[in-house]
């Protein structure tokens, strides 16, 4: 069974995973689209429209996929789950001699290998649920369509593509180049990218300069290629 220390460390890891996959999404995928609407040589008031709703569009399409995903593997959980109770039911010597197998496996053997089993078998839900754990790979505490998650997936993306988008946001009313903004929006993001990198350390525990810089290089080539990509193709 998992102790509360375990459920704590397995939710805060996936916490900072979803800020971070979110964050990084966002920014990426905002910055390469500022870069091709840029490189086309578009007006700053049509970037700033179109930053702003493929914002939007970004952050309820992950959103939208992080439920689905989330609803989809707690349907799969909870439908193991009846076959397991089912086929326990139907056949318990032929379950409990499985469960004598996973745990053999595990290093259990003789009289303490039985206790287990015994232990384990006598309640029913427990049985069930650590056939299906064993079997299936995941915990309870991996399983359910969060709605918290899909509002830390969403902000996490807004937060992410804000860095592209509010040199725009705050600079368009004055009276200066539109590539002026562009620089100074290229500037900002850089900066996102690399904070969206560097977060990556308390997920993978890579050093985070490396992982700030590794962001960057990713981020410049979507960058390159859209800007490239918009330079071009005629429009």
């Amino acid at each position: 069974m998992a102790t509360y220390t375990d459920k704590f460390h397995l939710q805060g890891g996936e916490l900072i995973r979803q800020v971070t996959f979110g964050m990084n999404d966002g920014v990426v995928s905002i910055f390469a689209l500022l870069a091709g609407m840029a490189g086309a040589g578009q007006e700053p008031k049509i970037i700033l429209i179109t930053l702003l709703a493929a914002t939007v569009a970004g952050a309820l399409s992950m959103s939208a996929g992080e439920f689905i995903s989330s609803k989809s593997e707690a349907d799969y959980y909870n439908h193991e789950i009846e076959q397991e109770s089912l086929e326990i039911k139907l056949c318990p010597e032929i379950e409990k001699d499985e469960l004598r197998k996973i745990y053999k496996e595990k290093g259990f053997e003789g009289e303490l290998l039985e206790q287990i089993v015994d232990h384990l078998s006598q309640d029913r839900d427990r049985w069930v649920r650590e056939m299906v754990n064993d079997e299936l790979g995941v915990t309870e505490i991996e399983q359910g369509a969060d709605f918290k998650s899909v509002i830390i997936i969403f902000f996490s993306f807004i937060l992410g593509a804000c860095f592209p988008t509010l040199p725009y946001v705050f600079m368009i009313s004055f009276p200066v180049e539109p590539f002026f903004i562009f620089k100074i929006a290229t500037a900002v993001t850089v900066g996102g990218l690399f904070l969206a990198g560097a977060l990556k350390k308390f997920v993978t525990g890579v050093n985070w300069l490396k992982s700030g810089v590794e962001m960057l290089i990713v981020g410049f080539f979507a960058f390159t290629v859209s800007y490239a990509i918009g330079l071009f193709i005629p429009f």
